[in-house]
């Protein structure tokens, strides 16, 4: 009788153990599709257009300081798409 509760006891824990992992996992997954607290869609937002402003700014003085080279539209327009791609 002892040695039927022990077996018993055992598969219980082990049990317990592995429902208990499986939870935390489930749980972790869970956390990672949460944004971090607190979101403001539109603070996010602003931050974009602020940013994107300052990339204008960027490709106007590049424009300027580029003036003589034939390829500066090209140049400073390929590097204003960089900068808003960083603003993302």
């Amino acid at each position: 009788m002892s040695l039927f509760k022990k077996k018993y006891s055992l598969l219980f824990y082990i049990f317990s153990i592995l429902s208990f992992l499986i939870f935390l996992n489930i749980n972790s997954f869970a956390e990672d599709t949460v944004p971090e607290f607190p979101y403001d869609p539109e603070e996010q937002a602003t931050e974009i257009k602020m940013c994107a402003k300052v990339c204008l700014r960027r490709r106007d003085a590049c424009v300027k300081r580029e003036r003589n080279n034939p390829d500066s539209e090209q140049i400073c327009q390929s590097q204003m798409i960089i900068c808003i791609n960083q603003c993302r």
